[in-house]
């Protein structure tokens, strides 16, 4: 399948002061469509993908081409062919934007994509997905599936045609946004390491995390507590790396001194980041309910479906035959769960996960109306981290409502052993750890909960911690159903899960995993044997 764009002299120059600067930036942009189309658009990247400059002066006056042009200079680079339109096929482009036929001074510009025939068709529609676990992971591949299948995929028979509606069902012991470890996530999403390295895909999955939140924002605004967040120093190895990262990444990082700090906090520290730019502070709970009614939204704008039965499921229910009937797919994205209810078989061939199940406590803290003023409203990362919650509220004598309390959650240990950290142990970790830089918070809050929950984590690699993404292999003869896997998003859950759970979703949908090749080269990193 072969893909045109074109693109207008006049544009590709006011990327560059001469022709071949023109030339250079069309042939990067083309390359950059390679791998976008199916990113963007959902559907498989062309064969060949061709960018033509054509001369102003042969473009017609087509009101639509006035108009797209308009938009492909306002918009964002990584997005500009596909929001103004410029994608289609040579034919179509000629007509849409009013190109002359006979013109022929034309620079055309080939870049081949590595998809091939079988890539662009799926064999085996997927019409019921079920999805074990209504998290971080098991939402966001739910709207990324709803989301991705309306739009429009090629058949065996190479013509382009509309799926049915897919129907979803999301399996958990829970109701929504209560159960599991995302459910007592810190809410803190930025794209560093605490070295200040960016993380592995960091920006692509900070752009994607970000629209999921936006979607979410639509019914449930206020999970949206703070548009940034500070990330403090806390060796003087550790503020030259912070100090490099606002260097490398000054659109999302932002040094601040000593002195900065320490007006901001009152406490005395050696300076820090401030993480903005779409990092942010997520009521997880609340993002969860609102990602749900996205998910809902979409189900019923295109006549799909979706439902969330509470229920617990282990690797009995897979043997079910009504369970694997019921079904095209299954997909296991239960964190802990998997390993704790038996989801995937035991091997005897030596391959197993290549996780740790890690528990983490935080404590909810209360700080009275009266004492308020002298701590600030900021979620901190100093080794642990400390982040605002919404506000207790109350009626006064007038009936107003006002803040009775300000909330904090003060978090996490990281628990290894079997047996827990008792309320004693989890108050003296994390008191250690984040008194210098909240003094105010311990010595007049009150300790309101603890709230736990076990992640899974995967084993660090090449990549640092990666998700567990892709098909389970299985030795038994009678699991005959279509098993995928999302795991293992440990303490990277928020920033991980919106640019993993599209990559799946294009995969499921049609049914080749060889599609996450494509979005990336070592997705099944963690099938390697022992």
């Amino acid at each position: 399948m072969n893909t045109s764009f074109f693109l207008s002299s006049s544009v590709a120059r006011s990327r560059g002061s001469s022709r071949s600067m023109a030339l250079l930036w069309a042939m990067q942009l083309t390359a950059s469509l390679g791998r976008l189309h199916s990113f963007h658009a959902g559907i498989p990247p062309p064969m060949n993908l061709y960018c033509t400059i054509v001369p102003r002066k042969k473009l017609g006056v087509c009101n639509t081409f006035q108009k797209n042009y308009a938009s492909w200079s306002e918009t964002s680079h990584r997005k500009r062919a596909l929001a103004a339109g410029f994608v289609h096929t040579q034919s179509h482009c000629r007509r849409k934007i009013g190109i002359h036929p006979e013109c022929s001074s034309y620079t055309t510009l080939r870049c081949s994509s590595d998809s091939t025939d079988n890539n662009t068709k799926l064999q085996h529609p997927i019409n019921n997905v079920a999805i074990i676990g209504g998290g971080l992971a098991g939402l966001s591949v739910a709207y990324h599936l709803l989301e991705l299948r309306q739009t429009r995929y090629i058949d065996n028979q190479g013509a382009s045609v509309a799926y049915n509606p897919l129907h979803i069902t999301i399996y958990d012991k829970s109701k929504v946004g209560e159960g599991g470890a995302s459910a007592v996530a810190g809410g803190l999403q930025h794209p560093f390491s605490p070295k200040g390295k960016l993380i592995h895909f960091g920006i692509e999955a900070l752009e994607q995390s970000n629209r999921l939140v936006q979607s979410a924002m639509k019914h449930q605004p206020s999970c949206l507590i703070k548009p940034h967040l500070y990330r403090i120093a806390l060796s003087e190895a550790n503020v030259k790396q912070l100090q490099d990262a606002a260097i490398n990444y000054p659109q999302i990082a932002t040094w601040m001194s000593k002195e900065e700090m320490h007006d901001l906090l009152g406490a005395e520290t050696m300076g820090g980041l401030k993480l903005g730019g779409g990092c942010q502070v997520i009521d997880v709970p609340l993002y969860l309910e609102g990602l749900w009614e996205a998910c809902e939204a979409q189900a019923n704008e295109f006549n799909g479906s979706i439902s969330w039965e509470q229920r617990e499921i282990n690797g009995d229910c897979f043997n079910a035959q009504v369970f694997q009937n019921d079904h095209d797919v299954v997909i296991l994205a239960a964190g802990a769960g998997i390993v704790h209810d038996k989801m995937l078989p035991d091997r005897d061939d030596g391959i197993i996960l290549p996780i740790q199940l890690v528990r983490g406590q935080a404590i909810v803290m209360d700080l009275p109306r009266e004492n308020n003023a002298a701590l600030t409203n900021e979620a901190l990362l100093c080794g642990k981290y400390v982040s605002p919650l919404q506000s207790i509220q109350r009626k006064n004598d007038n009936e107003q409502t006002e803040a009775e309390a300000r909330q904090f959650v003060v978090g996490a240990t990281h628990e290894f052993h079997s047996t827990k950290l008792d309320e004693s142990q989890v108050i003296e970790e994390l008191k250690n750890r984040s008194y210098p830089f909240v003094p105010h918070l311990w010595d007049r809050g009150v300790v309101k909960s603890i709230i736990a929950g076990v992640r899974m984590q995967s084993n660090r690699g090449k990549f640092g911690r990666m998700p567990i993404i892709g098909r389970p292999e299985t030795s038994h003869e009678n699991d005959k159903i279509n098993k995928w896997i999302f795991a293992g998003l440990s303490s990277r859950g928020l920033i991980y899960h919106g640019l993993f759970s599209r990559w799946l979703a294009d995969a499921v949908l049609r049914n080749d995993e060889k599609i996450l090749h494509q979005h990336f080269e070592e997705f099944d990193w963690w099938k390697q044997k022992r």
